[in-house]
């Protein structure tokens, strides 16, 4: 399977990065794991879900035409649409931070079910709000240069079988918003 990674720098604009955490910040919950369960040991970070590509079009829009042209450009992965986006908060107050863990499960999966096949992350925060916080592909050091993916509007594109992670923020916040992009299983 491929194992690509791309990042592509200041992707959305900072003005959107701004619109999108300040439509989310009223909203956060602590985050959970798998179905939901809170497991401070694996994740401690807060989550927002921006729920309605109508009622928010205007943040759904462009990142929707971003996934189309790198997935044309690169994976060439047969993808539904997106679930909804979610807004995450990492903060030194309670050291957020994700450990390594992928995305997807492929295995057992019915054959009418659709999975989770690529995998998004847009810096929201400029680098200088936040120390740590670093995103991490542990298995794939080698083909991911951090200090390419910390720019205000950045966004990382990945397989979403691939082990990825986020060390903990030890001053200031960094908000992100993830996106699953679903598809049928892979052959």
């Amino acid at each position: 399977m491929r194992r690509n990674i791309v990042i592509a720098k200041k992707a959305i604009s900072a003005d959107l990065c701004n619109t999108i955490i300040e439509r989310t910040k009223k909203d956060f919950q602590i985050a959970g794991v798998g179905q939901g369960n809170v497991a401070p040991e694996t994740r401690k970070s807060q989550v927002s879900w921006l729920m309605g590509s109508v009622k928010h079009y205007d943040i759904y829009q462009p990142i929707v035409n971003l996934i189309q042209k790198i997935n044309n450009e690169v994976y060439n992965f047969d993808l539904f649409d997106p679930e909804p986006f979610q807004i995450t908060q990492y903060d030194e107050k309670n050291q957020g931070f994700y450990k390594p863990h992928m995305d997807g499960t492929y295995d057992h999966v019915p054959h009418n079910q659709p999975v989770r096949k690529l995998s998004l992350s847009i810096q929201l925060t400029p680098p200088n709000y936040y120390e740590g916080g670093t995103f991490e592909f542990p298995d794939d050091k080698e083909k991911f240069v951090v200090e390419d993916s910390m720019d205000q509007g950045t966004a990382i594109f990945f397989p979403s079988y691939m082990s990825h992670g986020v060390q903990p923020v030890t001053k200031g916040t960094r908000y992100s918003l993830v996106c699953w992009v679903l598809g049928p299983n892979f052959k």
